[in-house]
């Protein structure tokens, strides 16, 4: 799809616009690096504890008394709630304040295109996340407890499942929002109410990181075996269809970008019916 240059002779006269920048909406390096760096880092993190786990786990991850199980996970429990909450609060922060002086600006078609190039990266991201949070980490939870009893529930893969990719949910599926509300106000702006894909999306991310504490009360006085078909375990299907939601992002951006082309090319075929005239 064509996209016009941004300039102020694209909005006419008295409309301030978005800079013109390096590099193009969907280059590599424009639109698409928030998903090329969002779902790099993140994979990154669950690699490098993955490996942290081979040579931990059984050595130090099975007394949670012990001053080695201090030293190797209680230490990274520490660091993921800090670096969590930090992270959360300082990003949301910037959305709200940034994007209430970006959703003043006319933006051009081309960077209303590089927009939704970073919203699909921010999607994408989560959706990394969300796989992390609910398919890797709960399989490894689901071999660990079967075999070894937990004595917290601090254990070395409820660590970063639990408290880091859990809560990263949360923090990515409302960041996502908010950068749709204020970024992308031709689809999520605040007088269009709040989108039904969104409240599914975060319903789901909450619902995820609620469930933990029935999770934990359930293996701990009901049913201690890491049996996934247990009632308690149900919630967790529950979000699996709310995280559905997240398919509806595309959806609607995609028209978005469909009525672009519209706009851009209307102006074209207007002049051209005048000539013929």
């Amino acid at each position: 799809m064509a996209v016009e240059a941004a300039g102020p002779e694209a909005a006419g006269p008295g409309v301030e616009l978005e800079p013109k920048r390096k590099y193009g909406p969907i280059d590599w390096w424009g639109g698409w690096r928030t998903c090329i760096i969002g779902c790099s880092a993140f994979l990154i993190v669950a690699v490098v504890i993955r490996i942290w786990q081979q040579f931990t786990a059984l050595e130090a991850g099975l007394d949670s008394s012990s001053r080695d199980f201090t030293l190797q996970y209680r230490t990274l429990f520490y660091a993921e709630i800090a670096a969590v909450t930090i992270g959360t609060l300082a990003w949301w922060g910037y959305l709200v304040r940034k994007g209430r002086e970006v959703v003043k600006v006319k933006a051009s078609h081309e960077e209303q295109v590089r927009r939704i190039a970073v919203f699909w990266g921010l999607v994408g991201t989560a959706s990394v996340i969300i796989y992390i949070a609910a398919s890797f980490f709960p399989n490894q939870d689901g071999a660990w407890h079967q075999t070894l009893i937990r004595d917290t529930a601090l254990t070395p893969n409820h660590i970063p499942m639990f408290f880091l990719f859990f809560p990263l949910a949360t923090t990515i599926t409302v960041g996502t929002y908010l950068y749709g509300r204020f970024w992308l106000p031709e689809v999520y702006a605040a007088e269009k109410g709040f989108p039904w894909s969104f409240f599914f999306l975060i319903a789901a991310a909450v619902t995820e990181m609620s469930q933990v504490a029935m999770n934990e009360w359930g293996h701990s006085l009901w049913i201690t075996e890491e049996i996934f078909a247990v009632p308690f375990h149900w919630p967790f299907v529950w979000y699996g269809w709310l995280a559905a939601g997240i398919f509806a992002l595309w959806a609607e951006t995609i028209i978005r970008l469909l009525q672009i082309e519209n706009e851009i090319e209307a102006p074209a075929a207007a002049s051209v019916e005048e000539e013929v005239a």
